[in-house]
């Protein structure tokens, strides 16, 4: 009798979990007919750039390396995007900087956003130079935190941009600091939130949970490439994603690690180094596709 009871108490558990995973994945499995919000996370090998559009606004968080500013001009192209309205630079590492001083020149961008601090790679230097050589272009420093309405029809949108809370602990850190210093933004559509952490690593994450700030979003653009620290399972914990979307590339994959800890907590994930990723919603749904190259 206790054995079928125990039986009968394990068929239930399994049935809740299904339910439970059912809900989950819901905005994945609804129909979009009309997306507010496109993010488009381009394959640039291990290194950020992603297209953030709606039908009246477009805008880039990061621009891949030197090497990839053709491709991403005839990206946004092929996409109607003429001019940017936002440029979001989330720190001056080569990877992430590399083709903003081109795509200043020769797309534009309305306004600028940026870290405040001063990069050392030539990548910066060029990016400083297009800025000067076009002073129609805003551009500020941001220094705590930040938050524009993006225009988006009838659903609600905004952009929160995150600085870091400490930036000396982070200088006082040993080796490179760039990564701590990124910009961290939340773009919040409707109903779902998009959480991109740039490279944030230990000591910004840190920060980041002691803050007290509600870090919740239903998609995460993981740190750094997919680079593992015990760190991310505390970030993956307190963001609780339905969906990550990882910027890697095949000769530089994510690492297994944070694969694993995505595994288990059962939260889908997507690599560039497969292809473009792109992720619509509609303020209530969210869906995900992978197009290869």
């Amino acid at each position: 009798m206790e054995k079928k009871r125990i039986i009968a108490v394990g068929i239930l558990l399994a049935a809740l979990v299904a339910v439970w995973l059912g809900v989950r994945q819901l905005s994945g499995t609804e129909q979009i007919t009309h997306p507010a919000l496109t993010i488009t996370a381009l394959p640039v090998g291990k290194a950020d750039a992603l297209i953030l559009k709606t039908d009246d606004w477009a805008a880039m968080i990061d621009t891949g390396e030197e090497r990839d500013g053709s491709y991403i001009r005839e990206t946004l192209e092929a996409a109607g995007i003429d001019h940017l309205n936002l440029l979001l630079v989330t720190h001056f590492d080569k990877d992430h900087v590399g083709s903003a001083a081109e795509l200043l020149g020769t797309v534009g961008a309305d306004q600028v956003l940026m870290p405040d601090y001063e990069g050392t790679r030539p990548e910066y230097a060029a990016f400083l130079s297009a800025l000067e050589a076009h002073p129609e272009t805003e551009v500020q420093r941001i220094t705590g935190t930040e938050t524009l309405e993006i225009p988006a029809g009838s659903v609600n949108t905004s952009l929160t941009i995150c600085a870091a809370d400490d930036p000396a602990e982070i200088r006082d850190t040993d080796g490179e600091y760039d990564n701590d210093m990124s910009l961290v933004a939340k773009v919040t559509c409707g109903e779902k939130k998009f959480l991109f952490t740039g490279d944030i690593e230990k000591t910004r994450i840190a920060q980041m949970l002691d803050s007290g700030d509600d870090w919740k979003a239903d998609w995460i653009k993981m740190p750094h490439h997919g680079r593992y620290q015990k760190k991310v399972e505390k970030l993956l914990e307190a963001v609780n994603p339905f969906y990550a979307v990882i910027c890697d590339g095949e000769d530089q994959p994510a690492e297994e690690e944070t694969l694993d800890a995505l595994k288990k907590r059962q939260i889908k994930e997507w690599e560039t180094a497969d292809g473009t990723v792109v992720t619509i919603t509609d303020g209530k749904n969210i869906k995900v596709r992978q197009e290869n190259e």
